[in-house]
């Protein structure tokens, strides 16, 4: 089930927001990463709209939303990627906001890959200034009719 947020749930979403950024940014010190986790449990999570995805009392997953369009997190845990939960996050974001941008590493193909799977387009390409890593800016929209237009082999 997919739940707003909340206080308690802040040790599971730091763990798995660690755990899920060292896997998948590997390009990226995990010094990095470490360094932000007080920043992201003072600043960043309380200003943010937040979801959980939770199955049988265990958070699995979350999203935090920034200013009511932006995913500025989509973190599965590890031990429960590649079994939709991504998706069924993102679909509940689309249901709520009617425009969503967010920013994804180059280097980090999968993701990117997932998002344009799920409807979001690239729109900017630009380096992210705290790692100095290039990444791309994507958008999703409900009045963008090709951006939720399934795909068949053979379409142009």
């Amino acid at each position: 089930m997919i739940r707003k947020y909340r206080a308690e749930d802040i040790d599971k979403v730091l763990d798995i927001w660690l755990r899920a950024s060292v896997q998948s940014h590997s390009f990226v010190k995990e010094e990095y990463w470490q360094k932000m986790v007080p920043v992201i449990k003072k600043y960043y999570l309380p200003n943010t709209d937040s979801f959980v995805f939770e199955d049988r009392h265990k958070i699995k997953a979350f999203m935090s939303i920034i200013d009511d369009k932006h995913i500025g997190a989509l973190f599965v845990d590890p031990h429960f990627q590649n079994q939709k939960i991504g998706t069924k996050l993102v679909n509940y974001a689309k249901k709520i906001y009617p425009e969503l941008t967010l920013k994804v590493y180059i280097k980090n193909a999968e993701a990117t890959r997932f998002y344009q799977r799920n409807g979001f387009k690239i729109i900017a390409e630009q380096t992210d200034d705290d790692t100095q890593e290039q990444e791309l800016l994507m958008s999703w929209s409900l009045e963008c009719k090709s951006c939720h237009t399934k795909k068949h082999p053979g379409d142009s």
